[in-house]
């Protein structure tokens, strides 16, 4: 009889233990409890920060608080009974990638988005930006500056020029290649790229294929303005020169061009003092080039007088120009190719032989009265002789 009456009031006591854990409730909480929480959702930069979430619920209803990724971490109310607040962190977002969790508080959802990285603008820098190899080639590098998540890779368009690996790089790093030898003789120039900016690679060629010889390499023109030739020869077509004229009065028909070619020499009258000058032929080999001469003809003068007087009443006088051409074959049969002109450099003396003339000739000038009681001087210029004319005062 007693073990019957022991064994029911353990019966009943185990019922009303499974009845409380059945409710997930404790003897003295409330079997009405409910729960909201708000805001529903928060959106968070990619930099991170912190939300809270409120809790609503009835005093002794407890709850908790959990996050469903790792980068939110709960900070504060990750327990708690009746009303309340949560509050957690969130990381930094590397990804260019928004990204979305949960905070679950007291069985409600709090939605947690996340925005991603924004993407970098990459630019790049490229030093130094160029490089310069002989025919012989060899290899060489340059620094690509960039943003640290900015990926690049480098190209070259021309097969010469090799880039070491796979050319892939990240932010600032270097680029390595290879530049092959040159076996034709005309310069070549290549790039790399990495993204929009280039590297320029410049290699000579062998110019050591290359032999020059120029034809005549001393010019006579006469004094009349002329266009005169020498030829340059080389056996290879692409073979480079240039040519520069050594004296302002000489222009040559073209500054730079490759293989065989005739190159024109012009200049104008010259009818002063002979002249010289060179035009300079220019090729990268190691006799390094050849000088044309040109020596154009001139005249010489004399006059047969360098004084003249008159009387204050003024008058007309001559005086006889004599010209040579300097050489004298310039000047033909007759030695009358030198042409001149007679000057005054004073109003009151005019000239009045006809100007220009050629070759021997008289110079014809009359000079005014003179009203004032001074004298006076004055001169005439033929090329680089001088007569000085003086007038007595009245």
């Amino acid at each position: 009889m007693h073990a019957r009456v022991f064994v029911c009031a353990a019966l009943a006591a185990l019922v009303s233990v499974t009845l409380m854990s059945c409710n997930g409730r404790s003897p003295t909480e409330p079997t009405n409890c409910s729960y909201t929480i708000s805001p529903a959702t928060l959106t968070i930069d990619s930099e991170g920060g912190t939300g809270t979430v409120n809790v609503t619920a009835p005093a002794g209803c407890s709850w908790t608080a959990a996050a469903s990724a790792s980068w939110i971490s709960i900070t504060a109310g990750g327990t708690g009974s009746g009303p309340g607040t949560v509050t957690y962190s969130v990381g930094p977002n590397a990804d260019p990638s928004s990204r979305t969790a949960t905070v679950t508080v007291a069985g409600q959802g709090h939605a947690v988005t996340q925005h991603g990285r924004s993407p970098a603008v990459c630019t790049y820098d490229l030093s130094p930006g160029s490089a310069e190899f002989n025919k012989d080639g060899g290899s060489g590098s340059f620094t690509v500056t960039a943003p640290a998540e900015c990926v690049w890779t480098a190209r070259s368009d021309a097969s010469w020029i090799v880039v070491s690996g796979d050319g892939q790089g990240t932010g600032t790093s270097t680029v390595s290649y290879g530049v092959s030898r040159h076996a034709d003789i005309p310069e070549r120039t290549a790039t790399i790229a990495v993204g929009e900016r280039r590297f320029t690679v410049r290699q000579s060629g062998d110019v050591g294929l290359c032999q020059y010889s120029v034809s005549p390499v001393f010019l006579s023109p006469c004094m009349a303005g002329t266009t005169v030739t020498a030829s340059i020869t080389t056996p290879v077509a692409t073979c480079p020169w240039t040519a520069t004229a050594g004296a302002a009065w000489l222009s040559v028909g073209r500054s730079s061009g490759a293989g065989s070619a005739t190159l024109s020499i012009s200049m104008p009258d010259n009818y002063d003092a002979p002249r010289e000058g060179i035009v300079m032929i220019r090729w990268p080999t190691a006799t390094a080039g050849q000088n044309i001469r040109v020596a154009q003809a001139g005249c010489r003068y004399a006059v047969s007088r360098t004084a003249i007087s008159l009387a204050a009443g003024g008058g007309t006088a001559t005086f006889d120009v004599i010209q040579q051409s300097d050489p004298t074959q310039c000047g033909g049969a007759t030695q009358d190719r030198c042409l001149w002109t007679a000057r005054s450099d004073v109003p009151w003396i005019t000239i009045t032989s006809s100007m220009p003339r050629a070759g021997d000739q008289p110079v014809a000038f009359n000079v005014a009265a003179n009203d004032s009681t001074a004298a006076r001087t004055g001169r005439i210029t033929v090329r680089d002789k001088v007569v000085t004319v003086t007038q007595s005062g009245k």
